[in-house]
């Protein structure tokens, strides 16, 4: 006889601290995931074993219990009828947004009818992650919700700049990327007759706006790495938060196996291989900073007992091919740019309250003259190098410069880089064997036996 999960109930759902059951309508589950501000989300999800889909249904306790057993309940009987109940609820939303006097297009339908206009004809097939939901962040995290609700033919230049002058000056790409897509959005709305004839607001060079931004830009400087002698207390830290985030997950294994921001966030279990019995990360040349005109065979990354562990302990999503899923509105995607930022600075400021110092690099400054705080390109590749490079003072092998930038993926300009059709992987082994060995030198019993590591 099947087991037969407890009915939840709500003195049980405010004190469970992991995925559990809710009994009464077979498939509903709660999923507990961390939160930015360090408490915790509760979730409520429709699993259907039929067709193999995830429906999330809305958090708690916005979402009560009991509404949460009905619709759960309505939606099985939608299921089993063939209809698509997250689509038919999208559809009752969208067509509740507009009032019968809004009949002008806004800013976010126009940018999003021009994302779909694009990826209908082809465009963007290469990207890991789909334009629209780039912008479902964009909206979320960096756009009021007034000037993504105004019609798009009230927009100025003026209202852009006021919106993004603070961003303008803090953050490197993000308010580029913003505009540029706006104003393309603008072109096409303009000569699709979607909105009237109008200079374009979200034009930066020779328009307006470029007069109304500010001229102090963030600095473009080396990535702040964390001295190499702090990496073990780091990683026990950054351990401790790995069974309950999945950032954590992938900025541990970043570090492991000194990838790139993007090789990492949209890493995949096909892209995981045994060669030789030995498990390695095979990364598609495409997927890499280098291409295939420079580098004429795909990424091969050997992975550590430790990088393993961190494989073998992820949760596994049946919709979903990535390793380190971030679940946003139901959606399985790789997690935004910003993600290690922002785990690293709650790792920060945890340890600000312990030292008053926090995890950052003494030799990079901010404007107002304080250390910064530690990225997971700094952590991954430049603390990597530089632990790499000094074998003498960090007690492991000496590795050649070749070995160490093939490592790190780089192209150097010697001769013999014409002539490989291969990496050093057994080489490349045992950097990372020596490299994962230092990381976890100060990690507990416990967090050793976790990883599965002696």
């Amino acid at each position: 006889m099947p087991k037969i999960a407890e009915r939840m109930t709500e003195k049980k759902l405010r004190t469970i601290t992991k995925d559990t059951a809710c009994g009464v309508v077979p498939g509903l589950y709660i999923r507990v995931r961390p939160l930015a501000d360090g408490t915790i989300g509760k979730y409520f999800v429709l699993i259907d074993r039929a067709t193999k889909r995830v429906f999330p249904l809305g958090r708690y306790p916005k979402l009560s219990l009991s509404e949460a057993f009905k619709k759960a309940a309505d939606w099985k009987a939608q299921i089993k009828q063939g209809i698509d109940p997250a689509e038919e609820e999208k559809k009752k939303q969208d067509s509740l947004k507009k009032t019968p006097e809004s009949d002008k297009i806004t800013v976010k339908e126009l940018v999003y009818q021009w994302i779909r206009f694009n990826e209908a004809r082809g465009k963007w097939q290469n990207e890991r992650k789909p334009r629209e939901w780039v912008w479902d962040g964009f909206c979320r995290n960096h756009l009021s919700e007034d000037l993504l609700t105004s019609p798009a033919e009230s927009i100025t230049a003026e209202r852009l700049a006021e919106e993004l002058s603070e961003k303008w000056q803090t953050m490197i790409d993000t308010p580029e990327r913003i505009l540029s897509d706006m104003k393309n959005a603008f072109d096409w709305g303009m000569r699709n007759d979607l909105i009237p004839v109008m200079l374009n607001p979200a034009q930066i060079k020779g328009g307006k706006l470029e007069d109304l931004l500010p001229l102090q830009r963030p600095e473009s400087s080396h990535e702040a790495a964390l001295p190499v002698k702090q990496m073990p207390d780091f990683f026990k830290a950054l351990i401790d938060v790995v069974p309950n985030s999945q950032t954590a997950r992938a900025l541990a294994f970043a570090i492991l196996t000194s990838a790139r921001n993007t090789t990492a966030r949209e890493a995949t279990w096909s892209e995981i291989v045994k060669e030789d019995g030995q498990w390695i990360h095979l990364i598609p040349r495409e997927r890499m900073k280098m291409k295939k005109q420079t580098i004429p065979f795909d990424r091969k990354t050997p992975l550590s007992a430790a990088a393993y562990g961190l494989l073998r302990t992820a949760p596994r999503f049946m919709d979903s091919d990535l390793i380190f899923p971030n679940i946003n509105r139901g959606k399985l995607a790789p997690h935004s740019l910003d993600a290690f930022r922002a785990c690293i600075k709650r790792m920060h400021e945890r340890k600000v309250k312990e030292d008053g110092v926090g995890w950052v690099d003494p030799d990079q400054k901010t404007r107002l003259g304080t250390p910064k705080i530690v990225t997971q390109h700094g952590l991954s590749r430049a603390t990597f190098n530089t632990w790499a490079k000094d074998a003498s003072r960090y007690g492991h092998p000496e590795f050649s410069r070749d070995l160490r930038e093939s490592c790190l993926d780089h192209r150097n300009e010697s001769y013999q880089c014409a002539y490989d059709r291969e990496q050093a992987l057994g080489d490349m082994r045992i950097v990372y064997d020596e490299w994962a060995k230092f990381c976890c030198s100060k990690l507990t019993p416990e967090q050793k036996a976790w990883l599965g590591i002696e």
